[in-house]
């Protein structure tokens, strides 16, 4: 966990509530701290730059890596002499680790003031007149779906998330999300649709779906709801709305990769040819052991189905390293596929238990050094892949949606979600053809062609 050093300060003076939203984790915990921005506007706050400018601190957290919670603890015990100079000031935790470990927080952190949980922001609101009325207060428990408040907490940006299922339905053996997510929830494709269409006429041109089994969209049980949509239909409804460009989703479970959605890949041209699909190992035993549903050759087949109707998509995969009864051969067999799949990129963790899951019960057997061993190993396996992937983009004309600028230069994403710099200054959201023409530090650098 990244933080800077505290200063401690005071507020500007002028009567006006300020709130600094600190977001640890994932494109969901990022796009759910929005939210949550959007909520203690609507309570009366104005957004801090900093945690010192701050009346109200809220962290919103992650629970999937290992210790977790000790590092939380450790943020708000360094935040906590804010205290010591404004009195008044408030400390929350929200998100994951809030709904894993509730009132624990609360005896564990003499700073802290109010933990809300992932099923339970949408009490925000009555939360912080409790606080406010000098309570501790702890709620982690079930409520509605938080609708996200109308249009972008931050004013107009170009690329935007935009959640369609909330939960998991899985249970793989070493993930606490359906234990703190709860179960799938799919938002309703005309609620997501008015979202974008609220985020497209503030500007934005990209809008990402968003779902821990982001492509389980709509189904209730393994199957569609009475009046629900595919997951392949929502993306035609969402690419339809104008002007949005691209949409992109995360993260899909190979086993809901069906033909219709593979078609939808392939044919229409707002969905960009860039597919997460976490595979988490090379074994089939341990495939098994994790909970996932399928085997290697399973999702090998799937891949195929892909690759044959969009040769050029961009394939990203998770691997997990060190599972509970990992052996040396177990651990070839996960480099192998990652050759054979020849990734895009590759997103890989050291195993670590997580409480509640099934596979906590196994402990944590394989020591670190040999973890932290293989890791390296497949990094560097997927570091040669994604050089020689980069390389032979040099001399190709790649189209950017210009997400930052400054004087003479602009930089994007390609379609296939890879970062490119332009040599020149481009207006921000416009669509570019580039010319790649070198590769520096894993990053493309391109010459402008056309703007669109």
């Amino acid at each position: 966990m990244e933080h800077s050093q505290t200063t401690v300060t005071g507020t500007a003076g002028d009567g006006v509530k300020r709130v600094f939203i600190h977001t640890f984790g994932c494109q969901m915990n990022a796009h759910e701290g929005e939210r949550l921005l959007g909520l203690a506007r609507d309570h009366g706050y104005q957004e801090a730059l900093c945690a010192e400018e701050a009346d109200l601190i809220v962290l919103h957290t992650c629970a999937v890596r290992d210790q977790a919670v000790q590092r939380i603890l450790s943020e708000v015990g360094r935040l906590s002499s804010l205290k010591q100079a404004r009195p008044a000031v408030k400390i929350g935790i929200t998100g994951c680790v809030a709904q894993a470990d509730g009132a624990t927080l609360l005896q564990r952190a003499r700073g802290l003031d109010f933990v809300v949980g992932t099923r339970a922001v949408g009490r925000l609101a009555a939360t912080l007149r409790r606080v406010e009325a000098g309570e501790r207060v702890v709620d982690v428990g079930e409520g509605a779906y938080l609708e996200p408040p109308a249009g972008p907490a931050r004013g107009a940006t170009i690329c935007a998330y935009v959640t369609v299922v909330e939960g998991c339905d899985k249970f793989c053996t070493f993930c606490i999300v359906p234990y703190t997510r709860g179960r799938e929830y799919s938002r309703p494709a005309a609620t997501i649709c008015n979202e974008v269409r609220q985020l497209a006429a503030a500007g934005c041109r990209e809008v990402t779906l968003l779902g821990q089994t982001v492509n389980a969209y709509g189904r209730k049980g393994g199957e569609r709801g009475e009046g629900e949509v595919s997951f392949a239909e929502l993306l035609r409804q969402v690419a339809a709305i104008e002007p949005i460009y691209r949409v992109r989703f995360l993260t899909s479970h190979p086993s809901h990769l069906g033909d219709d959605l593979i078609e939808a890949l392939a044919t229409i041209p707002e969905v960009c040819p860039h597919l997460p699909l976490p595979l988490q190992s090379g074994s089939d035993r341990l495939l098994a052991a994790m909970r996932r549903g399928y085997t290697v050759a399973e999702y090998l087949d799937r891949v195929g189905a892909l690759r044959a109707a969009l040769p050029q998509v961009a394939l990203v995969s998770d691997f997990i390293v060190g599972f509970p009864g990992e052996t040396e051969a177990d651990f070839a067999e996960t480099l192998a596929v990652v050759a054979h799949l020849r990734l895009a990129s590759l997103f890989a963790f050291k195993y670590s238990p997580r409480p509640h899951t099934k596979a906590a019960a196994l402990g944590d057997p394989i020591p670190e050094a040999v973890k932290g061993e293989r890791l390296e190993r497949l990094l560097a396996l997927q570091r040669t892949i994604a050089a020689a992937h980069n390389q032979a983009l040099v001399g190709s004309r790649q189209e950017i949606l210009v997400e930052e600028q400054g004087e003479g230069w602009a930089e994007g994403r390609t379609r296939s979600n890879r970062r490119l710099r332009l040599d020149r200054a481009a207006p921000l959201g416009a669509r570019v053809e580039v010319r790649v023409s070198a590769v520096e530090h894993g990053h493309l650098l391109g010459t402008l062609e056309t703007a669109a």
